[in-house]
């Protein structure tokens, strides 16, 4: 069969990829040449700090929204919570795409504008959200274990970290895909059953490489916050003053992780 070459993919196919289906090395070539995660941390961070004229209003503002999220019922604060984690998450890519292209851009754009695929987008959050029953059950079966003493013999212990990790590994197979296609669904007029379409297209070949990425990312996250949480609870500050300083952290992780992940998706556009 005669092969095909998409250079806007970077992909060389003899016979068409399937999920879950075997794809041979020498029937299918895809090159991805991209920052170094060192470089990528880097420029996430740098894109905060060098507009932080735009992007810190919309700090302040998510943070505000969140606290005030954090008083209501808890279902409330969950709907609440995920509702603001998508207009920072549009928001941050509507600002970011005009920086990249070299557009003035001001924040009142970006809240204007940047709101119209919020339905859309809340449907490939929801898919997302789907595939993380894996880690759902992971943690589930890791607290029956923790209060049946499941963990203390060193056999079943084995056994259970098999199995987070085969969980852990599934939902990352199935994010690596939907992250992907919740930032292609951010472009104007692209539905969710294409942008999940486009996004499973461009990770065929990658979702290892990004797997990795997205470990980087906790990793950073985890630090961001272990650095600014752990002094401040050991101060014994009110619990008024840990609740917004964590609100104003995770509104912060939440547009760092954005960054990071819309500049990978550029990468692969060009790739």
């Amino acid at each position: 069969m005669a092969k095909k070459s998409s250079k806007s993919t970077g992909t060389r196919l003899k016979s068409p990829h399937k999920s879950f289906k075997r794809t041979y090395r020498e029937d299918y070539v895809r090159e991805l040449d991209v920052p170094g995660m060192g470089q990528h941390i880097y420029e996430s961070f740098a894109m905060f700090f060098q507009h932080w004229k735009l992007f810190l209003p919309l700090l302040l503002l998510s943070t505000i929204l969140e606290v005030l999220a954090v008083n209501t019922t808890y279902e409330t604060t969950a709907v609440f919570s995920v509702l603001i984690f998508l207009m920072i998450w549009l928001v941050t890519i509507f600002l970011v795409r005009h920086i990249k292209a070299e557009h003035k851009v001001t924040l009142r754009d970006g809240l204007y504008n940047a709101m119209t695929p919020l339905l859309s987008s809340l449907v490939v959050f929801v898919i997302a959200v789907i595939e993380c029953i894996p880690i759902f059950l992971m943690i589930i079966a890791y607290s029956a274990a923790i209060k049946t003493e499941f963990l203390t013999m060193p056999f079943y212990a084995l056994l259970f970290f098999v199995f987070a990790g085969l969980m852990l590994v599934l939902s990352g197979y199935l994010l690596s895909s939907s992250l992907i296609a919740l930032i292609a669904v951010s472009a104007p007029g692209l539905y969710p059953w294409k942008a999940l379409t486009t996004a499973s297209e461009l990770m065929m070949g990658r979702r290892i490489r990004f797997i990795l990425r997205l470990i980087a990312l906790i990793l950073v996250l985890v630090v961001m916050w272990a650095v600014v949480i752990l002094p401040l609870s050991a101060l014994k500050l009110p619990m008024e003053v840990l609740s917004v300083v964590a609100a104003l952290v995770g509104c912060f992780s939440a547009i760092y992780l954005t960054v990071y992940l819309y500049l990978y998706y550029r990468w692969l556009l060009d790739a």
